[in-house]
């Protein structure tokens, strides 16, 4: 293919690609930190049935992420494969986000419960038809190399400015704002406005501003229509046939004996295990337990139904488990989500009691992290081109992952030795030594998992030539869907280590230990904390050694001619 102007990006489209991650940081900043608390505490619901909402609409996800991603590639039209569904989110999303924070008054808690397991419900299927396609469209945007690092900077970059925004609106402008503070209802209404118009805002912006790019995108070939065979239909396989292994992970082999890969190989089964197991038996239950009053003909319907779904599953299986770059990238997502979810399970702690930060303090904080983007944002892509892509993740993860965890090992031995290796907390010198922290912290997180996401669209390519099919969507689909699923592992694990370690709650903190946690407890969950994360995330490091396509490998592919099909102009 000769050299067009795909392969090196305007700013403009890097910006309306992005910008319209400002959507998706909103809504997962107010999932990871708001509603729980919100639905608990403002609108009397009990915790755990919040808590159960908010994990049952992981069946959603389930279906949703895998099914959009998959019908996103498959689709043809005048709107291209991806813009048509961005499109149809923006007015669920928009609404849905919006009556979250707004429930009836005077509901019963199952009516609450109800009420908040539709919105949500709502809102994770709709904004899977925005985020999907939208992260999806990056690699048919450009296949350059480090273009596809840059455009994940973009994303990451108004991800993390849209969620720290709202997050910062909440307690900068609302708190002091309403009688109550966080408890009144009416600040959640009018933070469910203003989000919900920004989410909209995000959502069109980015479809709209990435619209003229359509008619130059790649379009594959067709796909062939596959009837289903008789003898499948007259075996009523979905009532006679048994739940097998292979139905969901058929690529497994002796060769794949190693510990990374057996491990690579264990997470893409797990999807795969939830995914058909929904979508292809879920039909044979219903169908089973009505084969005596259903007529022949909805029997027959079903069973093309699930001869589609059990095409589908195998598809989805081959394309996530033939390359093995992709499950190694999985697998790492999988970890770095688990590792994610312990370090928002401490966070609020850390600032509260390890660091004894005020309001004021952690404002500033807050404030710094706008920094952080915009550095990852320049270097990101630098980096990749430089050094390549799976060397900038190796070596500035392994730095990240050691300087995250430095302030607290530094505290630990304080606490137990003795030493005045850290500030104390009363030190003029705690909150700069945090903030210039936290700020590189960020940002090396971010040059780490923005190059990662480029990585994965350099795979496309790869995958197509395996496979004869480009498919974006799923790929992108599979990581989504994964992340999560295991995320809330995260948070339950650093629940259990606080219960293992005794930490008081703050009613007892107030009463028992005015005010303050004793110094051997911030010990131990120190003693817990860092040596966790530094396994978690080293692990998640450690299967990005299983990437093997290299820049040249990269070039190659592309050049290659059955790597895409173009439009006429």
């Amino acid at each position: 293919m000769e050299e067009n102007s795909k392969s090196k990006l305007s700013f403009g489209t890097k910006f309306f690609y992005g910008f319209g991650s400002i959507s998706f940081g909103i809504k997962n900043n107010g999932f990871s930190f708001f509603v729980l608390f919100v639905y608990s505490i403002a609108f009397g619901l009990e915790p755990w049935m919040a808590g159960l909402a908010l994990n049952l609409i992981l069946v959603a996800d389930a279906i949703t992420d895998p099914m959009v991603g998959y019908y996103s590639d498959r689709l043809r039209s005048k709107w291209g494969r991806r813009h048509p569904f961005m499109y149809a989110a923006a007015i669920p999303v928009t609404l849905s986000y919006y009556y979250l924070w707004v429930p009836p008054d005077d509901l019963t808690q199952w009516q609450l419960f109800t009420y908040l397991l539709v919105c949500a419900t709502i809102i994770r299927v709709f904004i899977t038809f925005y985020e999907v396609p939208s992260v999806a469209l990056g690699p048919e945007l450009t296949d350059s190399y480090v273009d596809r690092t840059s455009l994940m900077s973009y994303r990451y970059f108004f991800g993390w400015f849209g969620g720290l925004t709202t997050y910062n609106l909440v307690w900068w402008v609302f708190e002091d704002k309403y009688e109550g503070g966080r408890t009144n209802p009416e600040l959640w209404a009018e933070y469910g406005l203003i989000a919900a118009i920004l989410i909209f805002i995000g959502i069109i912006v980015t479809s709209l501003g990435t619209h003229r790019h359509i008619p130059d995108l790649i379009e594959p070939p067709e796909r062939k229509k596959t009837d289903v065979p008789e003898d499948f239909i007259n075996s009523n396989s979905i009532f006679q046939k048994q739940f097998r292994l292979n139905t969901v992970f058929p690529n497994w082999s002796a060769q794949d004996s190693s510990l990374l890969r057996l491990l690579s190989n264990i997470s893409i089964f797990i999807f795969h295990l939830i995914f058909v197991w929904i979508l292809a038996n879920v039909m044979r239950l219903i169908g089973f337990l009505l084969i005596h009053v259903l007529p022949e003909t909805i029997i027959i319907s079903i069973t093309k139904v699930e001869f589609f779904l059990r095409s589908l599953a195998k598809e989805v299986a081959e394309t996530l488990t033939i390359n093995r770059s992709y499950k190694f990238l999985f697998f790492c997502g999988l970890l770095a989500s688990v590792a994610g979810g312990i370090e928002a399970a401490f966070a609020i702690i850390f600032d509260s009691y390890f660091w004894d930060l005020d309001t004021e303090q952690m404002q500033i904080r807050g404030a710094c992290i706008y920094i952080s983007p915009i550095i990852a944002i320049f270097l990101a892509p630098w980096f990749s081109d430089k050094f390549g892509k799976k060397e900038t993740v190796m070596s500035i993860w392994a730095f990240q992952i050691i300087f995250a965890a430095l302030p607290f090992a530094l505290r630990y031995s304080d606490l137990i030795f003795g030493t005045s290796l850290f500030p104390t907390n009363e030190s003029p010198l705690l909150l700069p030594i945090l903030c210039i922290h936290v700020v590189i912290n960020v940002a090396a997180a971010i040059i780490v998992f923005a190059t990662l996401g480029s990585m994965i669209m350099d795979l496309v390519e790869d995958i197509q030539l395996e496979t004869g099919r480009r498919e974006e969507g799923i790929l992108f689909s599979a990581r989504s869907f994964a992340d999560k699923a295991v995320s809330g592992f995260g948070l339950t694990l650093g629940g259990a280590i606080l219960s293992i370690i005794s930490f008081p709650s703050s009613k007892e903190i107030r009463e028992n230990f005015n005010g303050q946690v004793p110094s051997e407890i911030l010990a131990n969950l120190a003693l817990w904390y860092v040596p966790i994360c530094i396994i978690a995330f080293g692990s998640a490091l450690l299967m990005v050694r299983g990437y093997t396509l290299q820049r040249s490998e990269h070039e190659k592919n592309i050049a290659n001619p059955d790597t895409k099909v173009w439009k006429e102009e």
